[in-house]
């Protein structure tokens, strides 16, 4: 072999090596940013299922605050509409409602969240116990449309 033909192998087990060490430079990268993108993902869907804990939050409060509410929603009391409270009983519950639907498409669009199947059982107990939020989600189905599909199918 002439000494030319050696410098020419030489020269492409030279180019060998260098870009087998790029393409595992690459892949190192590529692994790390994988990791930051679901490292991500995670903390957008602990924030977005903060927000909607918080919003559910201050229903409560609000509930708190007015204890005669909590038995539209959670202890299958009817609202008819004679009753004092029940302007303020359809406001609440409309809220209530945003934040459940909230609730299911956050969950939805983050599927790595571990809440979503005790949120899903909270709407379905929720709305079983309602019959207020029932009502209001059987008037204006396309406003709460995540909540339709889960509404006892007795009133």
């Amino acid at each position: 072999m002439s000494d030319e033909a050696l410098v020419a192998l030489f020269g492409v087990l030279v180019t060998l090596v260098l870009t087998s060490g790029s393409i595992f430079y690459l892949a190192q990268q590529t692994k790390a940013a994988v990791e930051q993108a679901k490292t991500a993902h995670q903390q957008a869907a602990v924030a977005a299922n903060e927000t909607v804990l918080g919003a559910l939050r201050e229903i409560h409060l609000l509930m708190i605050e007015r204890p005669a509410l909590r038995p539209y929603f959670y202890g299958g009391k009817s609202c008819p509409e004679n009753d004092p409270l029940c302007a303020e009983v359809v406001t609440v519950g409309e809220l209530l409602a945003d934040v459940m639907n909230q609730g299911i498409v956050t969950h939805e669009t983050n599927p790595q969240s571990t809440s979503a199947a005790p949120w899903d059982d909270y709407c379905r107990t929720t709305l079983a116990s309602s019959p207020v939020l029932r009502e209001l989600i059987a008037v204006h189905p396309k406003w709460w449309p995540d909540l339709v599909i889960r509404c006892p199918t007795q009133p």
